[in-house]
C-alpha cells in the first residue's frame, strides 16, 4: 500500500473547478498528455526539493564487503535520488549489541589501493562507472558466503563483465562450475546464469551501485553495509495512478504545484502571465510544507567510539571524523 490514496485524476478534476483554468482542461484537443507532462514536473520538482523527506526516504537492500574489492553493483536498484546517511554493522561480531559505526556518504570517490580501517566513507555511481572485474574468476573456486564467516572470506571479485558486456553480479555463494559463464547479448537485468553451484544474476549498467573507502582487508571483519537514500521522482502514466510517494496531508502542495504550471498552457495571455507569480505562490507553499516536515530537532552531539586507552584511530580526518590520530582536532 502506499502513501497516497488520491488519484492525479482527482487533481486534474480539482483544477477544473477554477474558472480561468477549465478552459484548458475542457478545451477540444486537450489530451491526458499535458496533465500527465505537467504532473510530472510537479513530481519532479517537489522531488528535487533538498530536503530528506521522510516520506520519500527508502532503505536500500544490504551488502557485505568483499576482501580487496572496492565497489559494489546492486541489482535491483533503479530508483536511487541521493544519498542521506549510512552506517556499517561489525554483522558475525558475537557481542550484542553488534557494533555500529557511521559512514560519511560523499558525492564522489577515487579508486584506492588503501587498507586502513573499516569503511569510513561512500558514495553512489552507475553501474557501469564501476570497476568490475574483467573475467571470470576461473573453474571450481569456491565463493564462500561472508555472513558469518569469522574472517572476511578471501573471495574472488563478486561482479564481472561477461563476454557478451553484461554486467554480472554473484547472488548464489558457491563452486564455480568448468565454462565460464555468460548471457546473451544485451540480457534484461534480473536475467540469471548458472555456473556450478554458484548464481549469476545481470545488473543494468544504467543503475546504481556503490563504492566504499578504503578497501576491506583481504581476512579481515566482514562489514554490513546500511544504506538510507532519497528515491528518485517517480513518472505517471495515467490519470488513475495515485500521487504516490506523496502523502495525502501534502496533497495540497501537489495541487498548488499543479495548478500553477498549468497556467503555462493558456491561450488567454492574461492567464499565462499569472504563472510566474502563481510559482511564486506555489514555492511559499512549498517552504511551509518543508516546514511542517522539519518539527523535530537535529541529532547534534559527541559521541566517542572507543575509550581514551585505546589504539589511535585510523580514520582520516573529515567531517565524519573531525579529530586528529588521538582525538584531537
Amino acid at each position: 500500500m502506499g502513501n497516497s490514496t488520491r488519484t492525479l485524476q482527482k487533481t486534474v478534476d480539482y483544477a477544473a473547478t477554477i474558472g480561468e483554468l477549465n478552459p484548458i482542461i475542457s478545451a477540444a484537443g486537450f489530451t491526458t498528455t499535458i496533465a500527465i507532462e505537467v504532473a510530472n514536473d510537479v513530481m519532479s520538482k517537489m522531488i528535487a526539493q533538498r530536503f530528506n523527506w521522510k516520506w520519500n526516504r527508502i532503505k536500500v537492500s544490504p551488502f557485505y564487503t568483499i576482501s580487496w574489492q572496492q565497489d559494489y553493483p546492486q541489482y535491483p536498484l533503479a530508483n536511487l535520488g541521493w544519498l542521506e546517511h549510512a552506517y556499517g554493522i561489525d554483522i558475525n561480531n558475537t557481542a550484542l549489541p553488534k557494533p555500529i559505526f557511521p559512514i560519511e556518504c560523499v558525492r564522489d570517490l577515487e579508486a584506492t589501493s588503501s587498507v586502513y580501517s573499516a569503511p569510513t566513507k561512500i558514495c553512489f555511481l552507475p553501474n557501469n562507472q564501476l570497476n568490475l572485474a574483467t573475467q571470470w574468476a576461473g573453474p571450481l573456486v569456491k565463493y564462500t558466503n561472508p555472513l558469518g564467516a569469522t574472517v572476511n572470506p578471501n573471495n574472488p571479485p563478486t561482479a564481472f563483465i561477461d563476454v557478451n558486456g553484461n554486467y554480472l553480479i554473484l547472488t548464489a555463494y558457491g563452486t564455480t562450475g568448468l565454462v565460464t559463464p555468460f548471457a546473451t547479448t544485451n540480457a534484461a537485468p534480473g536475467t540469471q546464469v548458472s555456473d556450478g553451484t554458484c548464481q549469476w544474476t545481470v545488473v543494468d549498467p544504467f543503475g546504481s551501485g556503490f563504492r566504499i573507502d578504503p578497501l576491506p582487508s583481504q581476512t579481515g571483519t566482514v562489514y554490513q553495509i546500511n544504506v538510507i537514500a532519497q528515491a528518485k521522482a517517480p513518472s505517471f502514466a495515467n490519470l488513475q495512478q495515485k500521487l504516490d510517494p506523496i502523502p495525502d496531508d501534502f496533497a495540497s502542495y501537489f495541487n498548488d504545484g499543479f495548478i500553477a504550471l498549468l497556467h503555462r498552457h493558456s491561450s488567454n495571455p492574461a492567464v499565462r502571465a499569472k504563472e510566474p507569480q502563481k510559482q511564486m505562490d506555489w514555492l511559499k507553499a512549498m517552504a511551509e510544507a518543508r516546514g511542517q516536515a522539519d518539527r523535530e530537532k537535529d541529532n547534534a552531539g559527541f559521541i566517542p567510539d572507543r575509550s581514551i586507552m585505546s589504539e589511535p584511530s585510523a580514520i582520516p580526518v573529515g567531517p565524519a571524523w573531525p579529530f586528529g590520530p588521538y582525538g584531537v582536532g
